[in-house]
């Protein structure tokens, strides 16, 4: 099945275009994520930010941005369309992320390069035979600041089912050299690509997959100081 088209499509996203000043949007989905991003970006009494396709809260200011999203990427999706739409030119999605690899734990940091598909949303942007990448400008930005950090560097696979996360599947996509499991990555990157935007990503690892057993670590200490060294790596980039 041929999902991509070459027609303009019926329903548009300037149609549901807000105003923003700003250029850049910083785009996560967990609420403890949101929290560190506000600290670090000395948001607190911002702007509300509109409420959007995908979105669960937001605060702006002239510069930039700060959505927390919906889980899964026809929600990222809609999400970063409308930013598009609204004038947005660079977003940097901070997310969390499974490992495939015992070199790869909970509380480590990963700045993702390129992706596996295997979520329906990129298909629609992006040839079935080309790879989804970051932007290499914005990534390198990203890793001025986590020069002197311990992270780690690569691909990712990017499901639409994280309860169908097989252990055949983790060894296959780990051979193929993915890094860690997410929902969202492959998505952003083939629509930052259609839309000839620059985006980027930061992720914790929240747990570990690559015994066969998942292992949690989501309210764990290594996973909020994570959280915490992300927001103030971006921090560093847009301020």
């Amino acid at each position: 099945m041929k999902w991509l088209s070459d027609e303009e499509s019926v329903v548009k996203p300037n149609q549901y275009a807000v105003d923003f000043h700003a250029s850049t949007s910083i785009v996560c989905f967990a609420s403890p994520a949101f929290r560190c991003l506000m600290n670090s970006l000395s948001m607190e009494g911002s702007q509300q930010a509109p409420s959007i396709a995908g979105s669960q809260q937001g605060v702006m200011n002239d510069s930039f941005v700060v959505y927390e999203c919906m889980f899964g990427s026809p929600a990222a999706g809609m999400l970063m369309e409308t930013l598009i739409a609204s004038g947005i030119r660079q977003v940097i999605m901070v997310g969390d992320a499974g490992s495939l690899t015992g070199e790869c734990k909970i509380g480590d940091i990963l700045l993702p390069t390129w992706g596996i598909r295997e979520e329906g949303t990129s298909f629609h942007y992006l040839a079935a035979n080309e790879r989804c990448e970051t932007s290499k400008k914005l990534v390198d930005e990203l890793r001025k600041p986590l020069h002197s950090i311990e992270h780690h560097e690569g691909g990712v696979w990017t499901t639409d089912a994280p309860f169908r996360e097989t252990l055949e599947k983790i060894t296959r996509f780990r051979k193929q050299g993915a890094i860690a499991v997410e929902m969202e990555c492959t998505a952003l990157m083939a629509i930052a690509s259609f839309r000839d935007i620059q985006f980027a990503a930061v992720l914790t690892i929240t747990d570990e997959l690559f015994s066969g057993k998942w292992n949690v670590g989501f309210k764990s200490e290594q996973v909020q100081l994570a959280r915490e060294i992300v927001a103030k790596i971006v921090s560093s980039v847009v301020l």
